[in-house]
C-alpha cells in the first residue's frame, strides 16, 4: 500500500472535466511521444492519407494536427475552448486543413461520415458523470463512423488497475519529469488518478497536495460487449503503442482497434 504522505483532494463536481484542463498540459513528458503514436496508427491501420478522420476529445489537437500534416482530413472535437483555439492557432501557423470544434462529445450529430474515429489519451472516455453518459461517447463513435470505419482507443486498462494499483508511476522526459499516483474503487471501476510535474532546472518544493481525477476504466471484455451492442467488433488489442505488445492484464496502457460491422 502507499502511504498516506500527500493530502489528495477529489473533485466534488462530476463535471470536473469541464474545469482542471491548461495549456500547461503542453509541456508534459508524454507528449514528447506524440509523433511515435502517429507512427504506431499509421502502421497498424495502413493509413495512407486520404482518410477522413474524427478526433474526440482532440486536447491542443497534437495528433490531428501531425496526421493533417500526413495528408489526412481532420475534424477535432474537445470541450475545453482554449485548446480548441490553440489547436486552430497551430493548423493556421502551419497551413494545415484541419477544423477544431469546441463542443460536448454527446452533442455531436455526425452519421457515416468518419473513415476513422480517434479517442486517444483517454478521448474523455470514462471521464463523464455516470456509467450511462460515459456509454454516450460509444453512441457517437459509432454514428460517426461508415460502415466498415475504424476506431481506436487508448485508455487505462480495468484490468490492469484491478490487479496493480494503487501504485505511482514516474516518466522521464526531455524537460521535465512527470509523476502519476494511482488510487482504485474496484466497486465502481474508478481510477482517481494524480499528476505532479517536475521541470529540469527549477527549485521545487516538496508538494503539500495533489488533485486526483476519478476515471471509469474498462476492461477488454467489457469494451467487446460495448462495441458488440453497437454494431462493432474488436480487431485488435495492443499495449504501449506497439503492435507487437498483446494488450494484457499486466499492461496499462492499451490501444483497442475496433470496425463498424
Amino acid at each position: 500500500m502507499i502511504s498516506n504522505d500527500i493530502k489528495k483532494i477529489y473533485p466534488e463536481d462530476p463535471q470536473w472535466y469541464r474545469k482542471v484542463w491548461t495549456l500547461d498540459i503542453q509541456e508534459m513528458s508524454w507528449v514528447e511521444q506524440t509523433q511515435s503514436e502517429v507512427n504506431f496508427l499509421w502502421d497498424v491501420l495502413q493509413l495512407d492519407g486520404s482518410e477522413r478522420v474524427l478526433d474526440m476529445a482532440c486536447g491542443f489537437g497534437r495528433h490531428s494536427l501531425e496526421l493533417a500534416s500526413r495528408g489526412c482530413r481532420l475534424i477535432g472535437v474537445d470541450v475545453t475552448a482554449d485548446y480548441v483555439a490553440e489547436a486552430r492557432r497551430q493548423a493556421k501557423e502551419k497551413g494545415l486543413q484541419a477544423e477544431f470544434i469546441c463542443a460536448d462529445l454527446r452533442d455531436l450529430q455526425f452519421q457515416d461520415e468518419f473513415d476513422l474515429v480517434l479517442n486517444l489519451a483517454d478521448g474523455a472516455i470514462g471521464y463523464l458523470e455516470n456509467d450511462q453518459e460515459n456509454l454516450k461517447i460509444f453512441d457517437r463513435v459509432a454514428a460517426a463512423l461508415k460502415p466498415g470505419g475504424k476506431h481506436v482507443i487508448d485508455v487505462g486498462n480495468g484490468g490492469y488497475a484491478a490487479r496493480h494499483f494503487p501504485a505511482r508511476h514516474w516518466e522521464l522526459g526531455k524537460t521535465a519529469l512527470s509523476l502519476a499516483d494511482f488510487e482504485w474503487d474496484s466497486e465502481r471501476a474508478l481510477m482517481f488518478y494524480g499528476g505532479l510535474e517536475f521541470k529540469y532546472g527549477e527549485v521545487i518544493q516538496r508538494p503539500a497536495e495533489i488533485h486526483c481525477d476519478p476515471i471509469r476504466l474498462y476492461n477488454l471484455g467489457e469494451l467487446s460487449e460495448i462495441f458488440q451492442g453497437r454494431g462493432m467488433k474488436i480487431l485488435g488489442a495492443y499495449g504501449n503503442f506497439n503492435k507487437d505488445v498483446p494488450a494484457t492484464d499486466n499492461v496499462f496502457q492499451i490501444q483497442v482497434l475496433s470496425q463498424k460491422i
